[in-house]
């Protein structure tokens, strides 16, 4: 079904259990793409601790022409408005002498498809205003400042936003889907050079869990030491913008879809990719490069899957994928 798979898990205080699977090693690395979002924004709340950003002020305060209703909250928690993407930014993606700040530019033109706060729209536009939010806040590149503010702090050596397309420590993606114009998602040397902010980070299973323990931790790292105040990182997974419908494209739907500031909940959503093994209070993220993550606070569960297939087939619903997975960890 998968060529590489790599898996961390962890339950409580227990050490971490690292496997892998296939093609792949302890060493390997993969393409992360969504689960790229939760970094970024906990890189955001970071940022709002330190006072220069502001969860609900108008991002058209950092970001000229962004519609002046736009708050970074809503882009967190994919209740914008925007749209899943956009034609003109994606092609500005493709060109090979365009930089991130051409990008970003291009998505600052976006504007949403419905008002902000009335339909949860998983908008990878979001994630570009975000992270260009952060730069002109902090005065740095936004690579820079989550990897000193978040990707440092949490030990998370592994992780890098954008890879060398030559790296062979990266598995290939199989099923990728197209950037557009025959340059591929995830492989393709623009995607890998760019390291965009929703999607184009790279990492491993064991990098990853970090982040979820960090978050079921309320903000924690050791004993004496948090990354982020329990208040603030509890924003990561817990509702935001309201009851609201949406879902993930056309992926899945539903009539109430609950978003924290960065990891999609679970709650009684049904049908779900991770099956119904999870209690209500589990959070969640995947990528469509077939990566997966998932916490659930009722058993102290922190998870992390990693593999090198496309979702766009849905291979990952099939028995023994995600559903299955997810139920044997938890078990």
């Amino acid at each position: 079904m998968v060529e590489g798979l790599q898996v961390a898990y962890a339950r409580g205080n227990h050490a971490p259990t690292v496997a892998c699977f296939g093609a792949a090693t302890l060493t390997s690395r993969f393409a992360l793409a969504s689960l790229t979002k939760p970094i970024v924004a906990a890189a955001c709340l970071v940022a709002w601790e330190e006072g220069v950003l502001d969860l609900d002020a108008p991002l058209s305060e950092h970001l000229s022409g962004v519609d002046q209703m736009l708050t970074l909250r809503d882009v967190l928690s994919h209740a914008s408005g925007l749209p899943a993407d956009d034609a003109r930014a994606r092609r500005v993606q493709l060109d090979p002498i365009a930089s991130w700040n051409d990008v970003a530019a291009a998505y600052r033109a976006v504007r949403p498809v419905v008002p902000p706060r009335t339909q949860r729209i998983y908008s990878n536009a979001g994630y570009a205003l975000a992270a260009d939010a952060l730069e002109q806040a902090t005065g740095m590149d936004y690579r820079t400042y989550i990897t000193e503010s978040v990707l440092i702090p949490l030990e998370m050596k592994q992780t890098t936003f954008g890879v060398d397309v030559h790296d062979e420590a990266v598995l290939s993606v199989k099923e990728p889907g197209l950037l557009g114009h025959d340059q591929q998602l995830f492989n393709g040397a623009r995607f890998r050079y760019l390291g965009l902010p929703q999607s184009g980070a790279f990492g491993t299973a064991s990098d990853y869990l970090q982040l979820l323990q960090m978050t079921l931790r309320h903000g924690r790292l050791s004993s004496d030491r948090h990354l982020l105040a329990p208040k603030t990182a509890a924003l990561l997974s817990t509702n935001q913008a309201g009851s609201l419908a949406g879902g993930v494209g056309e992926f899945m739907e539903w009539k109430r879809c609950d978003w924290g500031a960065g990891f999609e909940l679970r709650s009684d959503k049904s049908p779900h990719w991770t099956g119904a093994a999870l209690s209500a209070s589990a959070f969640t993220h995947f990528g469509a490069s077939g990566t997966l993550a998932f916490a659930d606070p009722a058993t102290g569960t922190a998870a992390v899957i990693l593999a090198n297939r496309g979702t766009y087939t849905r291979w990952m619903l099939e028995p023994g994928g995600w559903p299955d997975i997810c139920a044997a960890l938890v078990a």
